[in-house]
């Protein structure tokens, strides 16, 4: 018999402690001590004792895991490539149809947050970025800067309060009409708790500088 967490519901190892992300429900959580244990213990593959198949049992009463047929493990949310920045600044400027774009964009994420839930828009995302990398299209190499410019200019001329969610939005649809695949990552770290949103190219941040993202493990990524 295998395992495998319900649909929805994503995971990461911060240090030993399992942090989940229930997208449906739109919010957080950990385990207790017992239940983390054995459910990093399944995760890993290794075997369990009768103690963890009590907690495992728990695991599957509470809906966290599902029992399926064949040796599956839940999976946790695998760690990314090293971060370099993008470069912006070496002798890109944004246009102002780039920052117009970039303001709309901000605005359609926004709205588009509050009209729907977290889980709806990352899958509408999901399925749009699958859509371009199955397109073979030649881009410019300097595009990722561009849009990281056209956002840091838009910056300027807006405020918002803890924006990332909606800037790193905007800015994956952005480069996704542009015919750039990013990776949308979700990122979590403990003591205290905090929550990131930030936006890559392979290796290469867009949103941020690998200084804001490194005490971040991510947790789901679109």
């Amino acid at each position: 018999m295998g395992y495998i967490f319900r649909p929805g519901l994503h995971a990461c190892d911060v240090a030993g402690s399992l942090v989940f992300l229930d997208l449906p429900a739109d919010r957080y959580f950990l385990l207790a001590p017992s239940l983390n244990t054995a459910c990093l213990r399944l995760c890993s593959g290794h075997d369990t004792d009768p103690t963890d198949q009590l907690a495992i049992h728990r695991l599957v009463d509470r809906d966290i895991v599902r029992s399926i047929d064949g040796a599956i493990r839940p999976t946790l949310c695998a760690p990314l490539a090293c971060h370099t920045p993008t470069g912006r600044n070496r002798g890109i400027e944004a246009t102002s149809s780039s920052v117009i774009t970039a303001l709309a964009q901000y605005a359609f994420a926004a709205v588009d947050l509050k009209c729907r839930s977290l889980d709806r828009v990352l899958n509408g995302i999901a399925r749009s970025r699958l859509c371009k990398k199955r397109v073979l299209a030649v881009r410019s190499g300097r595009d990722p800067a561009e849009v990281a410019c056209a956002f840091m200019a838009a910056d300027r001329l807006i405020t918002l309060r803890g924006h990332c969610l909606v800037r790193s939005i905007a800015i994956t649809r952005t480069m996704v009409a542009r015919g750039v695949a990013p990776d949308l990552v979700l990122g979590v770290k403990l003591r205290p708790f905090e929550a990131h949103c930030w936006v890559q190219h392979d290796n290469v941040l867009i949103s941020d500088d690998p200084g804001t993202v490194a005490p971040f493990t991510p947790i789901r990524i679109v």
